[in-house]
Protein backbone atom coordinates (compact mmCIF):
# COMPACT_ATOMS: atom_id res chain seq x y z
CA UNK A 1 0.00 0.00 0.00
CA UNK A 2 1.32 3.42 -0.93
CA UNK A 3 1.82 5.69 2.10
CA UNK A 4 2.36 9.43 2.48
CA UNK A 5 5.43 8.44 4.51
CA UNK A 6 6.98 7.50 1.18
CA UNK A 7 7.13 11.15 0.12
CA UNK A 8 9.13 14.23 1.06
CA UNK A 9 7.98 17.85 0.91
CA UNK A 10 9.93 20.86 -0.32
CA UNK A 11 9.08 24.56 -0.62
CA UNK A 12 10.10 26.29 -3.84
CA UNK A 13 10.03 30.05 -4.38
CA UNK A 14 11.99 32.85 -6.03
CA UNK A 15 14.68 31.79 -8.48
CA UNK A 16 13.88 28.10 -8.01
CA UNK A 17 10.37 28.43 -9.42
CA UNK A 18 11.30 28.45 -13.11
CA UNK A 19 13.02 25.08 -13.06
CA UNK A 20 10.28 23.62 -10.84
CA UNK A 21 7.58 24.70 -13.30
CA UNK A 22 9.08 22.41 -15.93
CA UNK A 23 7.94 19.55 -13.70
CA UNK A 24 4.75 21.11 -12.34
CA UNK A 25 3.15 22.07 -15.68
CA UNK A 26 3.00 18.56 -17.18
CA UNK A 27 1.94 17.10 -13.81
CA UNK A 28 -1.08 19.41 -13.67
CA UNK A 29 -1.82 19.18 -17.41
CA UNK A 30 -1.98 15.36 -17.19
CA UNK A 31 -4.80 15.86 -14.66
CA UNK A 32 -6.59 18.44 -16.82
CA UNK A 33 -5.49 21.40 -14.68
CA UNK A 34 -3.85 24.63 -15.76
CA UNK A 35 -0.80 26.14 -14.09
CA UNK A 36 -1.40 29.57 -12.58
CA UNK A 37 1.62 31.68 -13.51
CA UNK A 38 1.00 34.16 -10.64
CA UNK A 39 1.94 31.63 -7.98
CA UNK A 40 4.98 32.80 -6.01
CA UNK A 41 5.43 29.73 -3.77
CA UNK A 42 4.94 26.02 -4.46
CA UNK A 43 4.94 23.15 -1.97
CA UNK A 44 6.06 20.02 -3.84
CA UNK A 45 5.75 16.39 -2.79
CA UNK A 46 8.17 13.87 -4.27
CA UNK A 47 8.37 10.13 -3.77
CA UNK A 48 11.38 8.98 -1.78
CA UNK A 49 12.02 5.93 -3.98
CA UNK A 50 12.43 8.01 -7.13
CA UNK A 51 12.17 11.72 -8.03
CA UNK A 52 8.58 11.54 -9.27
CA UNK A 53 6.29 14.46 -8.40
CA UNK A 54 3.45 13.14 -6.23
CA UNK A 55 1.59 16.36 -5.48
CA UNK A 56 1.71 20.14 -5.28
CA UNK A 57 -0.01 23.16 -3.76
CA UNK A 58 0.68 26.78 -4.68
CA UNK A 59 0.36 30.19 -3.06
CA UNK A 60 -0.40 33.36 -4.99
CA UNK A 61 0.12 35.78 -2.11
CA UNK A 62 -2.69 34.72 0.27
CA UNK A 63 -4.63 32.57 -2.21
CA UNK A 64 -4.04 28.81 -2.38
CA UNK A 65 -4.10 27.48 -5.94
CA UNK A 66 -3.10 24.49 -8.08
CA UNK A 67 -3.69 21.85 -5.42
CA UNK A 68 -3.25 18.38 -6.88
CA UNK A 69 -2.06 14.93 -5.78
CA UNK A 70 -1.13 11.86 -7.78
CA UNK A 71 -3.93 9.31 -7.96
CA UNK A 72 -1.99 6.69 -6.01
CA UNK A 73 -1.66 9.03 -3.02
CA UNK A 74 -5.26 10.27 -2.94
CA UNK A 75 -6.13 7.98 0.02
CA UNK A 76 -2.74 8.11 1.71
CA UNK A 77 -2.93 11.40 3.63
CA UNK A 78 -0.75 13.37 1.21
CA UNK A 79 -3.38 16.10 0.84
CA UNK A 80 -3.23 16.92 4.56
CA UNK A 81 0.57 17.02 4.45
CA UNK A 82 0.43 19.53 1.61
CA UNK A 83 -2.24 21.49 3.50
CA UNK A 84 -0.13 21.77 6.64
CA UNK A 85 2.89 23.02 4.73
CA UNK A 86 1.16 25.48 2.38
CA UNK A 87 -0.89 26.98 5.24
CA UNK A 88 2.30 27.38 7.26
CA UNK A 89 3.92 29.17 4.30
CA UNK A 90 1.01 31.60 4.03
CA UNK A 91 0.81 32.39 7.73
CA UNK A 92 4.60 32.73 8.02
CA UNK A 93 4.45 35.28 5.20
CA UNK A 94 2.29 37.42 7.48
CA UNK A 95 -1.16 37.11 5.89
CA UNK A 96 -4.12 37.48 8.25
CA UNK A 97 -6.29 35.06 6.31
CA UNK A 98 -5.87 32.54 3.50
CA UNK A 99 -8.36 31.88 0.72
CA UNK A 100 -9.15 29.39 -1.98
CA UNK A 101 -11.71 28.87 -4.71
CA UNK A 102 -12.64 25.36 -5.66
CA UNK A 103 -15.20 23.33 -7.49
CA UNK A 104 -18.35 22.86 -5.45
CA UNK A 105 -17.66 19.13 -5.32
CA UNK A 106 -14.36 19.74 -3.47
CA UNK A 107 -15.83 21.61 -0.47
CA UNK A 108 -15.56 18.60 1.83
CA UNK A 109 -11.87 18.11 1.04
CA UNK A 110 -10.90 21.67 1.93
CA UNK A 111 -13.09 21.75 5.02
CA UNK A 112 -10.87 18.87 6.10
CA UNK A 113 -7.96 21.29 5.75
CA UNK A 114 -9.60 23.56 8.33
CA UNK A 115 -11.16 25.99 5.84
CA UNK A 116 -14.67 27.44 6.19
CA UNK A 117 -17.04 28.21 3.34
CA UNK A 118 -17.86 31.90 2.87
CA UNK A 119 -19.89 31.61 -0.33
CA UNK A 120 -21.00 28.66 -2.41
CA UNK A 121 -22.88 28.36 -5.67
CA UNK A 122 -24.30 24.81 -5.75
CA UNK A 123 -23.00 22.77 -8.64
CA UNK A 124 -20.45 25.40 -9.57
CA UNK A 125 -17.93 26.98 -7.21
CA UNK A 126 -17.15 27.65 -3.55
CA UNK A 127 -15.06 30.37 -1.89
CA UNK A 128 -13.41 29.35 1.38
CA UNK A 129 -11.11 30.94 3.95
CA UNK A 130 -8.94 29.82 6.84
CA UNK A 131 -9.26 32.31 9.70
CA UNK A 132 -12.84 32.82 10.86
CA UNK A 133 -11.71 35.12 13.69
CA UNK A 134 -10.05 37.56 11.26
CA UNK A 135 -13.21 37.67 9.17
CA UNK A 136 -15.49 38.21 12.17
CA UNK A 137 -13.23 41.02 13.37
CA UNK A 138 -13.58 42.74 9.98
CA UNK A 139 -17.37 42.46 9.94
CA UNK A 140 -17.60 43.68 13.54
CA UNK A 141 -15.49 46.73 12.64
CA UNK A 142 -17.93 47.53 9.81
CA UNK A 143 -20.92 47.32 12.16
CA UNK A 144 -19.55 50.32 14.06
CA UNK A 145 -20.58 52.44 11.02
CA UNK A 146 -24.11 51.02 10.77
CA UNK A 147 -27.03 53.42 11.21
CA UNK A 148 -30.46 51.92 11.76
CA UNK A 149 -33.34 53.43 9.83
CA UNK A 150 -31.09 55.22 7.35
CA UNK A 151 -31.27 54.73 3.59
CA UNK A 152 -27.77 53.40 3.08
CA UNK A 153 -25.96 53.11 -0.24
CA UNK A 154 -22.59 51.79 -1.28
CA UNK A 155 -20.05 52.13 -4.11
CA UNK A 156 -16.97 50.03 -4.82
CA UNK A 157 -14.22 51.91 -6.65
CA UNK A 158 -10.82 51.19 -8.11
CA UNK A 159 -10.33 54.90 -8.94
CA UNK A 160 -7.10 54.62 -10.89
CA UNK A 161 -7.22 57.63 -10.57
CA UNK A 162 -10.32 59.31 -9.06
CA UNK A 163 -12.08 61.20 -11.88
CA UNK A 164 -15.04 63.53 -12.34
CA UNK A 165 -16.95 60.41 -13.41
CA UNK A 166 -16.35 58.81 -10.01
CA UNK A 167 -17.26 62.08 -8.33
CA UNK A 168 -20.54 62.24 -10.27
CA UNK A 169 -21.47 58.70 -9.16
CA UNK A 170 -20.72 59.53 -5.52
CA UNK A 171 -22.66 62.82 -5.69
CA UNK A 172 -25.74 61.06 -7.06
CA UNK A 173 -25.59 58.41 -4.35
CA UNK A 174 -25.03 61.09 -1.71
CA UNK A 175 -28.19 62.92 -2.80
CA UNK A 176 -30.28 59.73 -2.85
CA UNK A 177 -29.13 58.25 0.44
CA UNK A 178 -28.69 59.21 4.08
CA UNK A 179 -25.30 57.49 4.17
CA UNK A 180 -22.98 56.25 1.41
CA UNK A 181 -20.16 53.79 2.07
CA UNK A 182 -17.31 53.75 -0.45
CA UNK A 183 -14.99 50.74 -0.60
CA UNK A 184 -11.68 51.02 -2.42
CA UNK A 185 -10.08 48.07 -4.21
CA UNK A 186 -7.00 47.25 -2.14
CA UNK A 187 -4.68 45.85 -4.78
CA UNK A 188 -1.41 47.57 -5.64
CA UNK A 189 -1.38 46.63 -9.34
CA UNK A 190 -2.44 49.97 -10.82
CA UNK A 191 -0.57 53.02 -12.12
CA UNK A 192 -1.63 54.77 -8.91
CA UNK A 193 -0.75 52.98 -5.69
CA UNK A 194 -3.44 51.90 -3.27
CA UNK A 195 -2.44 54.55 -0.73
CA UNK A 196 -2.44 57.30 -3.38
CA UNK A 197 -5.84 56.19 -4.69
CA UNK A 198 -7.23 56.16 -1.15
CA UNK A 199 -5.93 59.68 -0.53
CA UNK A 200 -7.37 60.99 -3.81
CA UNK A 201 -10.80 59.50 -3.15
CA UNK A 202 -10.91 60.93 0.35
CA UNK A 203 -9.88 64.38 -0.88
CA UNK A 204 -12.28 64.16 -3.80
CA UNK A 205 -15.35 63.53 -1.59
CA UNK A 206 -14.31 65.44 1.56
CA UNK A 207 -17.13 67.99 1.16
CA UNK A 208 -19.83 65.28 1.07
CA UNK A 209 -20.53 64.84 4.76
CA UNK A 210 -22.69 61.73 4.47
CA UNK A 211 -20.00 59.76 2.59
CA UNK A 212 -17.67 57.35 4.42
CA UNK A 213 -14.58 56.02 2.66
CA UNK A 214 -13.43 52.61 3.87
CA UNK A 215 -10.02 51.10 3.32
CA UNK A 216 -9.88 48.06 1.09
CA UNK A 217 -9.88 44.52 2.45
CA UNK A 218 -9.38 40.93 1.35
CA UNK A 219 -13.14 40.38 1.55
CA UNK A 220 -14.31 42.73 -1.20
CA UNK A 221 -12.86 42.79 -4.73
CA UNK A 222 -9.34 41.86 -3.70
CA UNK A 223 -6.49 39.65 -4.81
CA UNK A 224 -8.47 36.70 -3.45
CA UNK A 225 -9.81 36.14 -6.96
CA UNK A 226 -10.55 32.61 -7.95
CA UNK A 227 -8.07 30.85 -10.21
CA UNK A 228 -9.12 29.67 -13.63
CA UNK A 229 -7.01 26.54 -13.68
CA UNK A 230 -10.05 24.25 -13.39
CA UNK A 231 -12.18 26.12 -15.94
CA UNK A 232 -11.19 26.31 -19.56
CA UNK A 233 -13.80 28.95 -20.40
CA UNK A 234 -12.34 32.29 -19.26
CA UNK A 235 -15.73 34.00 -19.63
CA UNK A 236 -17.14 31.47 -17.16
CA UNK A 237 -14.24 32.17 -14.82
CA UNK A 238 -15.00 35.90 -14.82
CA UNK A 239 -18.74 35.34 -14.43
CA UNK A 240 -18.39 33.00 -11.47
CA UNK A 241 -15.81 35.25 -9.79
CA UNK A 242 -18.22 38.16 -10.17
CA UNK A 243 -21.03 36.07 -8.70
CA UNK A 244 -18.95 35.17 -5.66
CA UNK A 245 -17.99 38.82 -5.15
CA UNK A 246 -21.64 39.86 -5.35
CA UNK A 247 -22.72 37.21 -2.84
CA UNK A 248 -19.91 38.18 -0.45
CA UNK A 249 -21.26 41.74 -0.51
CA UNK A 250 -24.90 40.68 -0.14
CA UNK A 251 -24.33 38.10 2.62
CA UNK A 252 -21.83 39.95 4.79
CA UNK A 253 -20.96 43.55 3.85
CA UNK A 254 -24.48 44.84 3.18
CA UNK A 255 -26.09 43.42 6.36
CA UNK A 256 -23.23 44.71 8.53
CA UNK A 257 -23.82 48.28 7.31
CA UNK A 258 -27.56 48.08 6.50
CA UNK A 259 -26.83 48.74 2.81
CA UNK A 260 -29.92 48.44 0.62
CA UNK A 261 -28.62 49.88 -2.67
CA UNK A 262 -25.32 49.67 -4.54
CA UNK A 263 -24.35 52.12 -7.27
CA UNK A 264 -22.38 51.45 -10.45
CA UNK A 265 -21.81 53.38 -13.65
CA UNK A 266 -22.78 52.01 -17.05
CA UNK A 267 -19.88 50.43 -18.91
CA UNK A 268 -19.82 51.07 -22.68
CA UNK A 269 -16.05 50.50 -23.04
CA UNK A 270 -14.93 47.43 -21.11
CA UNK A 271 -16.68 44.10 -21.79
CA UNK A 272 -15.51 42.48 -18.55
CA UNK A 273 -16.88 45.32 -16.42
CA UNK A 274 -20.13 45.34 -18.41
CA UNK A 275 -20.49 41.61 -17.73
CA UNK A 276 -19.69 42.23 -14.07
CA UNK A 277 -22.59 44.69 -13.81
CA UNK A 278 -24.99 42.14 -15.30
CA UNK A 279 -23.87 39.40 -12.89
CA UNK A 280 -23.84 41.85 -9.99
CA UNK A 281 -27.50 42.72 -10.57
CA UNK A 282 -28.53 39.06 -10.64
CA UNK A 283 -26.67 37.93 -7.54
CA UNK A 284 -27.35 41.04 -5.47
CA UNK A 285 -31.08 41.06 -6.06
CA UNK A 286 -32.72 38.03 -7.70
CA UNK A 287 -30.52 35.03 -6.86
CA UNK A 288 -32.02 32.85 -4.07
CA UNK A 289 -30.11 33.72 -0.92
CA UNK A 290 -30.69 33.83 2.84
CA UNK A 291 -29.77 37.54 2.90
CA UNK A 292 -31.99 40.45 1.85
CA UNK A 293 -31.69 41.64 -1.76
CA UNK A 294 -29.59 44.71 -2.52
CA UNK A 295 -30.86 46.98 -5.27
CA UNK A 296 -28.37 47.78 -8.04
CA UNK A 297 -28.62 51.29 -9.49
CA UNK A 298 -26.75 51.63 -12.76
CA UNK A 299 -26.24 55.30 -13.65
CA UNK A 300 -25.32 56.64 -17.07
CA UNK A 301 -21.66 57.58 -17.10
CA UNK A 302 -20.74 61.27 -17.01
CA UNK A 303 -19.36 62.57 -20.29
CA UNK A 304 -16.88 65.23 -21.33
CA UNK A 305 -17.72 66.36 -24.82
CA UNK A 306 -18.96 63.29 -26.65
CA UNK A 307 -16.97 60.68 -24.71
CA UNK A 308 -17.55 59.12 -21.30
CA UNK A 309 -15.06 60.06 -18.62
CA UNK A 310 -12.81 57.11 -17.78
CA UNK A 311 -9.73 56.55 -15.66
CA UNK A 312 -8.15 54.70 -18.58
CA UNK A 313 -8.44 57.86 -20.70
CA UNK A 314 -6.73 59.85 -17.93
CA UNK A 315 -3.87 57.34 -17.86
CA UNK A 316 -3.49 57.61 -21.64
CA UNK A 317 -3.29 61.40 -21.36
CA UNK A 318 -0.68 61.12 -18.58
CA UNK A 319 1.43 58.96 -20.87
CA UNK A 320 1.02 61.54 -23.66
CA UNK A 321 1.79 64.41 -21.29
CA UNK A 322 -1.48 66.20 -22.18
CA UNK A 323 -2.20 67.87 -18.84
CA UNK A 324 -4.66 70.41 -20.22
CA UNK A 325 -6.97 67.60 -21.33
CA UNK A 326 -6.58 65.83 -17.99
CA UNK A 327 -7.73 68.97 -16.17
CA UNK A 328 -11.21 68.61 -17.69
CA UNK A 329 -11.59 65.00 -16.52
CA UNK A 330 -10.57 65.01 -12.85
CA UNK A 331 -11.24 66.98 -9.64
CA UNK A 332 -8.69 69.67 -8.68
CA UNK A 333 -7.13 67.47 -5.98
CA UNK A 334 -6.50 64.67 -8.49
CA UNK A 335 -5.13 67.09 -11.07
CA UNK A 336 -2.69 68.65 -8.62
CA UNK A 337 -1.44 65.22 -7.61
CA UNK A 338 -0.95 64.16 -11.25
CA UNK A 339 0.79 67.43 -12.12
CA UNK A 340 3.11 67.09 -9.14
CA UNK A 341 3.99 63.41 -9.58
CA UNK A 342 3.89 62.87 -13.35
CA UNK A 343 5.32 66.05 -14.85
CA UNK A 344 8.73 65.47 -16.41
CA UNK A 345 11.38 67.54 -14.60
Amino acid sequence: MTSSDDITLSVVKGAGLQSALAEIRPFLAARDLQTDENIDTFVLAHTTADPRLAGCAGLDQNVIKCVCTSEEFRDAGLSLKLATEVIKCGLTAGYDDLFLYTKYSNIRLFRGWGFSTLVEIPGAVAFLHYDQAAFEHYIEALRAFRKEGALTGSIVLNANPFTNGHRYLVERASKDCDIVHIFLVKEDVSLFSYQDRLTLVRKGVADLKNVIVHEGSDYIISHATFPGYFLKDRAAVNEQASAVDALMFRRYIAPALNVSVRYVGTEPLDKTTAMYNVVLRKFLSTYPCDSKPVELKELERKTCGTAVISASRVRELIKAGNFEAIKELVPPSTFEFIRRTHTQS
